[in-house]
């Protein structure tokens, strides 16, 4: 799915990606930006966020790897504990890191309101699986089936997306025949 594609209607949980960022919202009292990735989209994005950002109030610029790795978590985690209320947390990247800090966010208390979100590939997503509950990192998405990377199970990714969870919903394809 690229990224300006509107959700099916039998995907209604689905995240919908817009195919620019939104503005800087110029109500708040501090950003955090945080870029994620190597993406040239990304630098780009996160240049302009953090640009129009200063114009404003304080601005703090988070670059990190992936979230796959517990050093960028790590840091994620550090810079989420150092924001106070009215701040606005914008996240660029891939569509598996964005997702995955947006959900540390909420985590460790982010409301909506705070938060946005830019995703500039799609190639990779979140899934949790119901079966070994484990969540994991794979290049697929809703519809498709892939090998659970926890459990070895062929799973299903449904069209089913858990915010608290930042993950889309897989379960055992096979489970209708037995």
């Amino acid at each position: 799915m690229t990224i300006t594609e509107t959700i099916p209607p039998q995907f209604p949980s689905l995240p919908q990606w817009p195919g620019e960022p939104e503005p800087v919202d110029t109500t708040a009292s501090a950003f955090l930006v945080v870029a994620i990735g190597a993406a040239p989209r990304t630098a780009d994005v996160a240049g302009e966020w953090v640009q129009a950002a200063e114009a404003v109030a304080p601005t703090r610029l988070v670059c990190l790897d992936a979230m796959t790795d517990e050093e960028d978590c790590a840091r994620m985690q550090h810079a989420l504990s150092e924001v106070r209320t009215g701040v606005r947390i914008i996240i660029v990247g891939g569509q598996f890191d964005v997702l995955t800090a947006l959900t540390m966010a909420r985590a460790a208390g982010a409301i909506p309101a705070e938060l946005t979100g830019f995703v500039v590939h799609t190639d990779d997503a979140p899934i949790f699986c119901a079966q070994c509950r484990g969540t994991f990192r794979v290049a697929a998405g809703p519809g498709d089936e892939i090998d659970c990377p926890g459990c070895a199970r062929t799973l299903e990714i449904h069209g089913h997306f858990a915010s608290a969870l930042g993950s889309y919903l897989a379960s055992d394809a096979r489970a209708r025949e037995i």
